[in-house]
C-alpha cells in the first residue's frame, strides 16, 4: 500500500469518527427531545361541577380554593374521591428541627409530624443555619364545593402520537440527509453510521453507567434525628405546668408550694408563676411547646373501647382522677399479643373544622429510663441476641402515638410525650385534620400494657381566645439561702433548687397584678426541673397511685 493510499484511508477514518461524534451528539438530543415529547399533555381548567363528572379519571395538578391556590406534583396528581379532591400538596417548606415531634424514613422519604398537628411527607432536605429547608409533599382533602377552579391534566392524543411517530421517523431521515450534504458521505454510509449510533444511545439511555445525578436525600433531616439510649438515662428533664389553687392574700401575695411528689430527687431549675386571665366559659391549658392555648366546648368520645370491646368511655371522658389503666395493670405481658393495649376513640366533628386540639390528662407509671431497662431484660438483657426483633419500637419509649384516619389510611397524627409518674395535668395537642373525611374523627392509640395512665381524651375544634398571660418570678422564699435560691430559680441556667426526698418542699411567694375586668384568673406553677434516675434494680417505680 502506498503512502497516499494509507493518508487517504487515515483522513477517511478520521472523517468517519468526526461524523460519528456529530451523529452521536444530534442522537442524544433527539432521544432527549423524544423522551419529553412521547406524551403530550394538554391543560384545562374546569369548575367543581365539570372535575365531579370526570371522577377519577381526572388528573388534577392545581386547585383555586377561596383564599388560595393548591399545587399538586404532576408526577403525583390528585383526584376526585367521593366529592372530594384528594392528593398531596407539592410545597416547599421551612421546618424547625425543635418543632418535630416524630421523623420516621419510608424508603427514599421521610414521614414528619410537627408538634403544631402539621403533616409532610418530605422528598429532600438541606440544613439552612437553623432550619430545614424542605421539598415536601402535603396531604389534603378538599371537599369539592370549596373547589373555585381545578386545573385538570389530560392526554393530547393526537398529538402524542404524531409527536412521537414524528420525532422517531423524520428526525433520523433529516439527520442522515444532513451527514449526506454536509459531509459527503454517500446516503447509505451516512444512515448506516446514523442507525448504528441511534442504537448506541439507545442502549446506553437503557442502562445507564457513568456518573449518576444525585437523588433527592432527606440525609439532612434524618441526621438531627436522636438515638439516645434510654435505659442508660441518669437525668429526665422536664417542663411542668401545675395548676396553682390559691387565693393572694391581704397584701396581695400569692405564697405557692414547690415540693418533690416523686420517689427520686428533684432539682428545679426554674420555676415562675403563670398568671393567665381569660374569659370566664373558657379553659386554659399549655402545649407541647409551651404556647398558652383556650379551650371552650371540649368534646368527649362518642365511642372509647378497648382491644377487648370493653366502653371505657366513662374512664377518659372527663377530667376527674379516675385513670384508665390497661387490664390487671401489668406491665410484663406474658404472650405477644398482648405487648400493647389498643383504645379506639370516635368524636363529633365540628362542621368545617380543619384543625383540633386534642386535650390529653395522662401520666406514665414509671420513669422511660426504667421502662427501657424492663424491656430490654424481656428482650435477653442489655446484649439481646443477634437479629432479635425489639418488643417495642423505639419512639414507644418517649412518647405515645396518636393515630388519625386519613383519606389515605392510618396516619400518625401526633405523639404525646411520656413525662414520667407525675401528677398528670392537661396538655393541648394540636391534629390537623386536613385530609379527614367526613363527620366523625377517628382515633386510635396503642400503648404499651401497663406504661399509660389516662384521665381524659377530648378534641376542641374552637379558635383560641383571647387572654392576657403574665410571667412573674418569685420574691420570697422560705430559705435560709434565700438570695441564692431565688436567683437559681429565676432563669434556666444550670443551678438549682434541691429537693432531695419525696416530701421535700419550699414555699415561693408571688407579687401579681389584679385581674382584668370582666376576666378570671387561672395560675400555673411553670418549672423546669431535673429528675435523677435511680439506678438499676434501685427505688421503687413511684409514688403515684391510681
Amino acid at each position: 500500500m502506498t503512502n497516499g493510499e494509507t493518508n487517504k484511508m487515515k483522513a477517511a477514518d478520521a472523517k468517519e469518527t468526526k461524523v460519528k461524534k456529530r451523529a452521536a451528539s444530534i442522537a442524544w438530543l433527539m432521544l432527549a427531545v423524544l423522551s419529553t415529547s412521547c406524551v403530550a399533555y394538554k391543560i384545562k381548567e374546569m369548575g367543581p361541577r365539570a372535575v365531579a363528572a370526570k371522577g377519577k379519571n381526572a388528573e388534577i395538578i392545581g386547585v383555586q380554593t377561596k383564599t388560595e391556590y393548591l399545587k399538586f406534583r404532576e408526577e403525583e396528581p390528585a383526584r376526585v374521591i367521593d366529592g372530594a379532591v384528594v392528593g398531596k400538596i407539592h410545597a416547599g417548606v421551612e421546618i424547625d428541627p425543635y418543632g418535630i415531634a416524630e421523623a420516621t424514613q419510608v424508603k427514599k422519604r421521610a414521614n414528619v409530624v410537627m408538634k403544631d398537628g402539621a403533616r409532610y411527607e418530605v422528598l429532600s432536605s438541606r440544613l439552612m443555619r437553623n432550619r430545614l429547608d424542605c421539598e415536601v409533599l402535603i396531604p389534603a382533602c378538599i371537599p369539592l364545593h370549596e373547589v373555585r377552579l381545578a386545573k385538570v391534566r389530560t392526554v393530547n392524543t393526537a398529538a402524542t402520537v404524531l409527536g412521537t411517530l414524528g420525532g422517531a421517523v423524520l428526525l433520523p431521515l433529516l439527520l442522515v440527509e444532513a451527514l449526506d450534504d454536509d459531509e459527503g458521505l454517500g446516503h447509505d454510509l451516512a444512515e448506516d453510521i446514523v442507525y448504528s449510533v441511534i442504537d448506541s444511545a439507545i442502549d446506553a439511555a437503557l442502562e445507564p453507567s457513568g456518573e449518576q445525578v444525585p437523588p433527592r436525600s432527606v440525609n439532612a433531616l434524618l441526621a438531627l434525628k436522636e438515638s439516645p439510649n434510654i435505659a442508660e438515662e441518669r437525668e429526665f428533664w422536664v417542663m411542668e405546668w401545675t395548676l396553682v389553687d390559691a387565693a393572694p392574700d391581704v397584701n396581695g401575695k400569692y405564697r405557692v408550694r414547690l415540693d418533690n411528689l416523686s420517689s427520686v430527687p428533684r432539682g428545679v431549675d426554674e420555676a415562675k408563676l403563670v398568671v393567665v386571665d381569660h374569659p370566664l366559659d373558657v379553659g386554659v391549658a399549655s402545649d407541647v411547646q409551651g404556647i398558652m392555648r383556650t379551650f371552650s366546648g371540649p368534646v368527649a368520645p362518642a365511642r372509647a373501647v378497648d382491644r377487648t370491646g370493653r366502653d371505657i368511655a366513662p374512664l377518659v371522658g372527663k377530667k376527674d382522677d379516675i385513670f384508665w389503666r390497661s387490664p390487671g395493670g401489668d406491665s410484663a405481658p406474658a404472650a405477644a399479643a398482648d405487648l400493647r393495649d389498643e383504645l379506639s376513640l370516635e368524636f363529633q366533628r365540628s362542621a368545617g373544622a380543619r384543625k383540633a386540639k386534642l386535650i390529653v390528662n395522662a401520666a406514665n407509671t414509671m420513669w422511660r429510663a426504667q421502662f427501657a431497662r424492663e424491656v430490654q431484660e424481656r428482650s435477653g438483657g442489655t446484649a439481646p441476641r443477634s437479629g432479635a426483633k425489639p418488643l417495642y419500637r423505639e419512639g414507644e419509649l418517649t412518647g405515645l402515638g396518636v393515630r388519625l384516619e386519613t383519606v389515605f389510611g392510618w396516619q400518625t397524627g401526633q405523639v404525646i410525650f411520656a413525662g414520667g409518674p407525675l401528677p398528670a395535668e392537661d396538655a393541648v395537642y394540636w391534629l390537623d385534620l386536613g385530609d379527614v373525611k367526613g363527620t366523625t374523627v377517628r382515633i386510635k392509640l396503642e400503648p404499651p400494657a401497663g406504661y399509660w395512665l389516662i384521665d381524659r381524651l377530648a378534641l376542641d375544634f374552637g379558635e383560641d381566645a383571647p387572654v392576657d398571660e403574665i410571667l412573674v418570678d418569685a420574691e420570697g422564699v422560705d430559705s435560709p439561702d434565700a438570695a441564692e435560691v431565688l436567683r437559681a430559680l429565676t432563669v434556666e441556667d444550670g443551678s438549682t433548687l434541691f429537693l432531695e426526698s419525696p416530701g421535700s418542699q419550699s414555699v415561693l411567694t408571688f407579687t401579681a397584678p389584679p385581674p382584668r375586668e370582666g376576666m378570671v384568673r387561672t395560675l400555673f406553677l411553670r418549672t423546669v426541673s431535673c429528675y435523677e434516675m435511680p439506678p438499676r434494680g434501685g427505688a421503687p417505680l413511684s409514688s403515684l397511685r391510681h
